[in-house]
């Protein structure tokens, strides 16, 4: 029988690492040897983990081979690396001489900021290629902003640490997720490559009204199956869960930052009733809108 994979969130990790933030959901660190006590490379090789948590690493110097979803990738010097969320990986080789520094954030650090479903976009351009070069202009500000972060956190008096972050955060993202278009945009695409960014563009403009999988499928002439099949080869994520993390993420920032009622983001969001819509959410954040509004959960943290 295969061992399973171990999984990792955000608490199960906080009683490992060497960091005194009091910030909840997010981890920095200038170099991913001091992670935690006594960390040896020599220990994780050839050892596949799951993570509940984002990990971005820049490589400051060496190099690593990654296997990320049975696909290997090499990280270099002045090469920045993203792993998603729930995304099986495994460190194949270390030069001697790797460093690197790295950030490790939950998905839901971003909840509050309405124009993050810009990153839910380019998932799937970090599915495709997670590892991109920088060059030396957007490094020095990758650098520069990654040590803004790490002193920052160190301000555990201030009453807009957390909004802070999330702002440096969102500058390395785009930063790194720029280079990474353009080189996308520069390959040709596959059918199934199409096919996908078709579902995408799709999928913004119809979400609210939206929500068949067939629908979808329809648009682009295929069958539901293949439809699926292609969607979660291409993304790594099943074309349900694409409209679901649309729908979800578009209800939380309706609800932090709307004066809208329940009744009309169900009415928005093509609810058939209120009562539907808090079943439906409740099922993919575990609190119903009202508590989600009320800061039920932060209190779940």
């Amino acid at each position: 029988m295969q061992e399973k994979i171990p999984y990792y969130d955000y608490y199960s990790l906080y009683k490992f690492v060497n960091q005194n933030s009091t910030m909840k959901s997010f981890f920095i660190f200038d170099d991913i040897s001091t992670f935690v006590t006594d960390f040896q490379f020599a220990t994780i090789i050839h050892y596949p983990i799951r993570l509940g948590l984002v990990v971005a690493f820049i490589c400051k110097k060496g190099f690593a081979k990654v296997q990320i979803e049975m696909k290997t990738y090499t990280v270099e010097q002045d090469m920045v690396l993203v792993i998603l969320a729930e995304q099986i990986f495994e460190f194949i080789e270390f030069s001697p001489d790797f460093e690197a520094s790295c950030i490790l954030l939950e998905s839901k650090f971003f909840d509050v900021q309405n124009d993050f479903k810009i990153a839910l976009n380019l998932e799937r351009h970090f599915f495709k290629q997670p590892c991109v070069y920088l060059p030396q202009k957007e490094r020095e500000e990758v650098i520069t902003i990654f040590n803004l972060i790490k002193n920052k956190i160190e301000e555990k008096n201030n009453l807009f640490l957390e909004e802070i972050v999330q702002t440096y955060i969102r500058v390395l993202f785009y930063l790194t997720s720029h280079f990474l278009i353009k080189s996308h945009d520069r390959t040709i695409k596959t059918r199934k490559e199409e096919i996908f960014e078709t579902f995408i563009t799709l999928l913004q403009k119809n979400f609210h009204q939206k929500r068949s999988v067939s629908w979808y499928a329809e648009k682009v002439f295929l069958t539901s199956k293949y439809f699926s099949t292609v969607i979660y080869e291409i993304s790594g994520k099943h074309a349900s869960d694409w409209i679901k993390d649309y729908v979800i993420l578009e209800a939380k920032a309706l609800l932090n930052s709307s004066s809208l009622t329940i009744q009309q983001i169900s009415d928005k969001l093509n609810f058939s009733n209120p009562s539907h819509f808090g079943s439906y959410f409740k099922r993919f954040t575990g609190t119903s809108p009202r508590g989600y509004r009320n800061g039920e959960q932060l209190k779940n943290t």
